[in-house]
């Protein structure tokens, strides 16, 4: 809900206000079954959205449905098992413990995602009575969808998030027209500026500038401290400005290719896609390893370290520096370390 608000204004009111205790029990009086908790608190945030441009908000581009499309799912598909009569379980068509909770559109009935309310699982029906399952849980799910949104570089799975004037489209989508016109959000760490210090500015700028900065510098009249200060903060606006064409290339680079999961190898083919100045100077080991803050992250940094070939070598070190970049966030830090630390569903998705 935050994220949405914050970074795609138009889906946030797309979303439905939160259900009430009253709608609560009235949803569980026509189902005839009560509702396991974990849906409840998914919709006392919202009882269900109305869609921009006929995209869903849910990860795989499920939309949430309103409860009128979720009583008229159970509804129908009760009626279609009642018609078939009494079968075992295992051939069961519908039950009364499925509820639906996303369909492709948010009033649609012919495809969707339920809850088993007695195993937990987040499986997917069609209108040809096909299930399967999608998620082990709803949390699960819901986890996977948050890492994506908050964490977008370090997220697994096919869909990825993406913005169509302003609203949140997961894609990259199919069609043509959208296809063209989806961008492809890829967080928003703050940038790593260098400290207002001499030293620190020469650091960070472009090798082909080092002489030119030297050259001012010893020129300076160090007893002036007006002109101390402006050469400074003249040649720290230029370090910002290669530090941030630089991660726009990284991001340009890698965009929806090696970031897809940790330990991920990058093909040779791939590797000679990356601009020169990327490929020879990625970060340092030790400027990875202390980003990363925790210890856990560092053992699977050390790990595909030593799982990678020397080829991969730089592709991995930038990959690992936007992940602990991303840690700069607090909620980018949590959502990294649930990747890392393997508390995530596997890799499924809606098609």
């Amino acid at each position: 809900m935050e994220w949405l608000a914050e970074y795609a204004p138009p889906s946030y009111a797309a979303l439905r206000p939160g259900a009430s205790d009253s709608e609560i029990v009235a949803l569980e009086e026509a189902l005839g079954v009560s509702v396991p908790e974990e849906l409840l608190a998914l919709w006392r945030l919202s009882a269900g959205e109305d869609g921009v441009g006929g995209s869903g908000l849910m990860l795989g581009s499920w939309a949430l449905m309103p409860f009128d499309a979720v009583i008229e799912v159970h509804r129908l598909q009760m009626q279609l098992q009642e018609e078939h009569g009494d079968v075992e379980d295992a051939f069961a068509l519908w039950k009364p413990s499925w509820i639906p909770f996303c369909s492709r559109e948010s009033d649609g009935t012919l495809y969707g995602l339920y809850l088993n309310g007695e195993t937990g699982e987040v499986r997917r029906w069609t209108r040809f009575a096909e299930h399967e399952q999608a998620y082990d849980s709803l949390p699960a799910y819901l986890e996977l969808m948050a890492v994506s949104l908050e964490a977008p570089l370090a997220g697994a799975g096919p869909e990825k998030p993406g913005m169509v004037r302003g609203a949140l489209v997961w894609g990259p989508p199919s069609d043509e027209e959208r296809g063209d016109q989806w961008v492809r959000h890829l967080g928003q760490a703050p940038p790593r500026h260098p400290a207002k210090t001499l030293g620190a500015i020469r650091e960070a700028l472009p090798g082909d500038e080092h002489a030119e900065f030297d050259e001012q510098r010893d020129a300076l009249d160090l007893a002036d401290p007006e002109a101390v200060a402006a050469f400074r903060d003249s040649w720290w606006e230029r370090a910002v400005d290669a530090q941030e064409k630089l991660e726009d290339d990284v991001a340009v680079a890698l965009r929806g290719n090696i970031m897809a999961r940790p330990g991920r190898k990058l093909a040779p083919e791939y590797e000679a896609t990356l601009p020169p100045e990327i490929r020879h100077l990625p970060p340092s080991l030790d400027d990875i390893r202390v980003a990363l803050r925790h210890e856990s992250v560092r053992e699977r940094f050390s790990k595909d370290l030593m799982d990678a070939v020397l080829p991969h070598y730089p592709a991995l070190l930038l990959r690992w520096w936007d992940i602990a970049r991303l840690m700069a966030d607090p909620r980018g830090d949590r959502a990294v370390r649930a990747v890392v630390n393997g508390r995530r569903t596997s890799d499924r998705a809606a098609p």
